[in-house]
């Protein structure tokens, strides 16, 4: 996943019970590293007034609140560091992944959290209240056996690039079981199994809806930022610009973004492609504008040294999500008879690319 441009947001102030009834009280620091609570690792086989979670310190804590019983399926670099915000939060939490790791060990701008991870085996699932799906997307049907085993009533949070979260994992899932959308903004590298470092803020945009305030309600605690927005969709829209644009070019030239920083093409290309997406997420009623442009290619031009994961899957010769991060512009531009011819020739030579 790729760090994004989030527009700005409002907190509200207060303190924070549990739901219903939210409030909130303004915080400083980040909870310690607490080595003593070990963390379950499973191995895996066959846009208006937000409200925003993360950040607290142990004695800002709401001990009120529920200790939940949590699954993170897919404990790459995303999965690692909300899994470790979960733990950090004071939850139960476990890992569905294919490689065993007995350390869990995540670094953020404030802090660093290293524990134990207990392994068991795929039978021992064990209760779940709350889960999150940390693979890439097309890897979803590889988590298939974790995802119909999420019992009804538990939320499953959906960590994942692109847009239609829901419709990708509905048919895995049982019909009491609530999905929530999320955007992720978490600059993050995985160095080995269960090593990761975060580089920036580790954001999610969830809904304002019930299920994503008792979502974000979850990591009250945490170094995580988890905030409610009322209009998610133009938050995924806008994260996929800069997947689709700096993530599609990047893979092509199997570069990270400082490929922008002073070759004039590069951003007359990424600008040409920006006004193709801006028209098509339009048209699906995004509220984008020119603006929007303008933030991404002057994010671009700043050239940080991160490679999106699609440019880190392409090197090192895996298949990527390219349909979740740029067949989604062309299909959806189809439906709207939008012509983009740009995305189409990005598309199909990423597509080219990809491993037989």
């Amino acid at each position: 996943m790729d760090g994004a441009i989030a527009p700005p947001t409002r907190t509200s102030g207060g303190r924070i019970s549990w739901l219903p009834t939210i409030r909130l009280r303004s915080v400083r620091g980040i909870t310690k590293p607490d080595t003593s609570l070990a963390v379950s690792f499973i191995w895996a086989g066959p846009e208006s007034g937000e409200i925003r979670f993360g950040g607290m310190t142990d004695a800002d804590r709401n001990d009120s609140a529920p200790t939940r019983d949590v699954l993170v399926i897919g404990p790459g670099a995303i999965g690692c560091a909300f899994g470790a915000a979960l733990a950090e939060a004071g939850h139960r939490v476990r890992f569905a992944g294919r490689l065993a790791f007995n350390r869990l060990s995540v670094t953020h701008p404030a802090g660093s959290i290293d524990r134990l991870a207990v392994m068991a085996s795929p039978d021992e699932v064990g209760p779940i209240d709350l889960a999150l799906l940390a693979t890439k997307a097309h890897q979803i049907a590889g988590a298939a056996h974790w995802l119909q085993a999420l019992p009804d009533g538990c939320l499953l949070g959906v960590l994942q690039n692109g847009l239609h979260h829901e419709s990708r994992v509905r048919p895995f899932l049982g019909d009491g079981v609530e999905v929530v959308p999320a955007m992720v903004a978490c600059p993050a590298t995985r160095h080995a199994p269960g090593e990761v470092e975060i580089r920036g803020k580790a954001l999610l945009d969830v809904s304002d809806s019930a299920s994503g305030i008792r979502f974000a309600a979850a990591f009250a605690g945490s170094f995580a930022t988890v905030q409610t927005v009322a209009d998610l969709h133009t938050s995924l829209w806008r994260k996929l610009m800069l997947n689709a644009i700096g993530g599609g070019i990047g893979t092509l030239a199997r570069r990270g973004n400082a490929l922008f920083v002073d070759d004039l093409d590069a951003q007359a290309l990424a600008r040409a492609l920006a006004a193709e997406f801006l028209a098509v997420a339009q048209a699906d009623g995004a509220n984008l504008n020119a603006a929007d442009v303008d933030r991404l290619i002057a994010h671009l031009q700043r050239g940080t040294t991160h490679r999106a994961s699609i440019v880190v899957d392409r090197v090192a010769g895996r298949a990527t999500e390219w349909q979740a991060r740029n067949e989604v512009v062309v299909t959806t531009a189809e439906r709207y008879g939008i012509d983009v011819a740009l995305h189409r020739m990005l598309t199909t030579l990423i597509r080219l690319g990809e491993p037989t």
